[in-house]
Parts: C-alpha cells; sequence; structure tokens
C-alpha cells in the first residue's frame, strides 16, 4: 500500500509545481508589462499559495521519509524513494519491472505529448500556460505507469 501512497503524493506534488509555475507565468508576464510601461503602480503580482503548498508539503514528505528510512545521512533519504525500499527478491523484480515499464511508456509518450504542442498557436489567447501543462504530463504519465505495472505484477 505504500507505493499508492506514495504515487498519490507524487501526482500532488506535481500538480502543486504546475500550478506554482503557472503562478510564475503569469508573475513573469507581469514584470515584462512593467518594464514596457513603467507608469504602472505595481510591477508583478504572485500567488504563493501552490508554492508554500507545495514546499510545505515536500518538507513534511521528505522528513517523513527520512524518519523511517533511519539513515544518517539526509542525502540518502531524500534521494532515494520508498519504492526502493524492497524486503526480498519478490519485490525487487517486481520494482524492476515497474521501471522498464515506466521507461518504456516514455518512448510512446514523449512524441504524442511533444505533438500535443502543436495546438498551442490555436489556444494561446485562452490558455497562455498550455506548455507548461503539457511538459508535467511527462512526469505524469511515468508515475502512473509505475503504478499500473506494479499492481498489475503485484
Amino acid at each position: 500500500m505504500s507505493v499508492f501512497r506514495n504515487v498519490f503524493i507524487s501526482v500532488i506534488l506535481l500538480i502543486l509545481f504546475g500550478w506554482g509555475m503557472i503562478a510564475f507565468y503569469y508573475a513573469s508576464i507581469d514584470i515584462s508589462e512593467f518594464f514596457k510601461d513603467s507608469k504602472q503602480t505595481t510591477m508583478f503580482e504572485l500567488n504563493l499559495t501552490p508554492i508554500l503548498a507545495f514546499v510545505c508539503l515536500g518538507v513534511i514528505v521528505s522528513f517523513i521519509t527520512k524518519s523511517k528510512k533511519k539513515k544518517k545521512y539526509w542525502a540518502k533519504a531524500l534521494l532515494l524513494p520508498d519504492e526502493f525500499k524492497e524486503s526480498d527478491e519478490r519485490e525487487k523484480q517486481i520494482t524492476s519491472q515497474a521501471c522498464r515499464a515506466s521507461y518504456i511508456s516514455m518512448i510512446h509518450a514523449f512524441p504524442i505529448i511533444t505533438s500535443l504542442l502543436l495546438f498551442y498557436p490555436f489556444i494561446s489567447e485562452t490558455y497562455p500556460y498550455y506548455p507548461i501543462v503539457i511538459f508535467l504530463l511527462l512526469p505524469l504519465t511515468q508515475v502512473v505507469t509505475y503504478l499500473i505495472s506494479w499492481k498489475k505484477n503485484y
């Protein structure tokens, strides 16, 4: 059940990261307009809610991961995901197959997701942050494929 929790947290963090990048995108537009027209009174406006939520959730998850792993080094606790904490050969095999499936899915997802960028000129007025959303589909595809493969092989 740990894998499902980790995938859920990863998806939530990806969504918060995307929301934060969209907030930064709008702030960068405001900054560029400020430099074009210096008569404006405010330089830019930034929504800190997604950024703070992303950082807080990331710190909480990192702290929980560190305390569960009981390692002396923060780097190992933060850089290695919980999915790689296998207890036997069967779990190592399942993790290996899930990682392989996730890698192979990127070979198919990358051209499809890249071709979705062809629609950007048509919807740029409505969704100016479309490339950010499209780019975040890549790790989302990887995480979901890992979960499906892990569940199928377990």
